[in-house]
């Protein structure tokens, strides 16, 4: 057994995951092949020839797991990233995500045995190694979705005024995504394109509400459909539903400022072991080794981080309100 186990799995599951971040945050923002390959037929479009435009479109991203990433692809669970990855808004399919979820684990659990030699530690790692990506994942969508869901009244502001003003539902939509920011201009812009290579308005709105996973949007189109099917004042009904999801977000403002305190409280509940048992191991670490060396230090380690995780799912639960 390597001395000093918890600080050393505590330093590689740290940089493990500080790597797969990184990795993750470098997919996000590099531009795809795709794009690179477009700009370069753009460039010499005059005297490419139909055989070189053929020869550029078929060549195949590279990806770092292509072959694992094909052969997940298969599977129903690869495929349900996709609308989640879309949501969040990272440029991967959802065969490779998958494939990232399936070694990140395995490598993770591999290098922990190698240096522990221990069967717990190691499955440990790989289920730590499971929940990372999916964990990035759910807080790139909650981020997205949050970000979209602050930006929709202001963009119903914009498309009712300039419907108001004699535009088209589509015109005031193109001219919402060329003022604001980022990520709704680009959701706005993707319908309107949608729309215009042919695809029923209805449908290209559907499809937004299904990319953004979010309630307001449903409401939002839901709605927007309903009124143009029917026909009726139009900018009267965004001016409403704008108001309505402003008083939305003023209300979970009010909510969240209200359960700070309560979750702070669970931050430093959940903090305080770690925080004491690392002060202790660094003034008396003989003192402390019997916690994971003996059998009884090891059962009542299990006990506490058992019952630790319990309340920390608790108090989340308390605090979790659905508006």
């Amino acid at each position: 057994m390597v001395k000093n186990m918890p600080v050393l799995l505590l330093v590689v599951g740290g940089l493990v995951f500080l790597l797969a971040l990184i990795y993750a945050i470098r997919l996000s923002r590099k531009p795809s092949e795709l794009e690179e390959r477009f700009e370069e037929l753009v460039g010499r479009i005059d005297t490419a020839t139909q055989a070189e435009v053929e020869k550029v479109l078929r060549q195949p991203v590279r990806f770092p797991l292509q072959r694992l990433s094909r052969f997940l692809s298969r599977f129903r669970f690869a495929q349900r990233y996709e609308l989640k990855l879309i949501a969040a808004g990272i440029p991967l399919r959802g065969s490779e995500f998958a494939s990232i979820v399936v070694v990140t684990p395995i490598m993770l659990a591999s290098l922990l045995w190698v240096f522990s030699q221990n069967v717990l530690i190691s499955l440990f790692a790989f289920f730590a190694g499971y929940w990372l990506p999916n964990a990035y994942l759910n807080w790139r969508c909650n981020v997205r979705r949050t970000l979209l869901e602050n930006q929709l009244a202001d963009a119903l502001t914009v498309m009712s005024a300039a419907i108001g003003a004699g535009f088209g539902f589509l015109q005031a939509m193109r001219l919402a995504a060329e003022q604001l920011p980022q990520p709704i201009s680009e959701e706005l812009e993707r319908v309107v394109r949608l729309s215009s290579m042919g695809m029923p308005l209805e449908q290209a709105l559907q499809q937004l509400a299904l990319r953004v996973q979010s309630y307001d949007y449903d409401m939002t189109v839901t709605a927007m459909i309903i009124q143009l099917r029917r026909g009726g004042n139009l900018t009267r009904l965004l001016n409403t539903i704008a108001e309505t999801i402003r008083q939305r977000i003023d209300l979970r403002g009010e909510i969240s400022a209200s359960t700070a305190q309560a979750r702070l409280s669970g931050w430093v509940l959940m903090a305080l072991p770690i925080v004491v048992g690392g002060i202790a191991s660094i003034l008396n670490w003989d003192y402390m080794q019997k916690l994971f060396t003996t059998p009884q230090g090891q059962t009542l380690l299990k006990l506490v981080i058992g019952w630790q995780l319990f309340g920390i799912l608790w108090i989340r639960q308390l605090l979790k309100l659905e508006l």
